[in-house]
């Protein structure tokens, strides 16, 4: 194999790496619920689901994986399939890259500094002064699974990111071994 079929096989990988993690990112984190049942006031059991849809920041995780899975998947196809596709003298598999990786990374960073808050912050079963889960009343010590889910999509993402930024070297490393070919620009 030439240098400039591995950089290709190499980059092809990466890109559907990429493609998968970032679907599974956002429905790992689409899917992030919890039921939370504790004591409630005058002994009678109270509940309360905490799930993605309550946190901004989670959401946006969400959408953003979503939208770079669709940036993810076109530029898989405009490597594997079309050779050099641009818009004028614009190259679109770079544009692509870069916004997968930015909507990735600042969805990663957003859903870590959203775990964060959320493990700090107290629950409306933390108002009561029952401890419901053995920590202080907190979200995660409450609904742990929820924050479980929600580092696992965190990293699940920032992993896309970095995948996303494999393939885009190795397309770059390809294009400076190689005439040309699809991906190139």
């Amino acid at each position: 194999m030439a240098d400039g079929e591995a950089g290709k096989a190499v980059s092809l990988l990466f890109r559907i790496a990429a493609l998968v993690l970032s679907v599974a990112a956002a429905v790992v984190m689409g899917t992030a619920s919890q039921l939370v049942v504790g004591g409630g006031d005058r002994g009678a059991p109270s509940s309360y689901a905490v799930s993605c849809s309550q946190y901004n920041a989670l959401k946006y995780f969400v959408v953003a994986g979503a939208i770079s899975a669709v940036c993810s998947a076109a530029a898989l196809y405009l490597c594997a399939v079309r050779a050099a596709a641009a818009i004028g003298s614009l190259p679109l598999v770079p544009l692509l890259d870069a916004a997968a990786q930015g909507l990735l990374f600042s969805a990663a960073g957003a859903a870590i500094a959203e775990r964060g808050v959320v493990a700090g912050a107290a629950g409306p079963w933390g108002s009561s002064g029952v401890d419901v889960g053995g920590g202080g009343g907190s979200v995660c010590d409450a609904a742990g699974a929820f924050c479980g889910k929600v580092s696992v999509a965190a990293g699940v993402g920032a992993c896309a990111a970095v995948a996303v930024a494999v393939a885009a070297l190795a397309r770059d490393a390809r294009r400076r071994g190689s005439s040309g070919g699809s991906c190139d620009w």
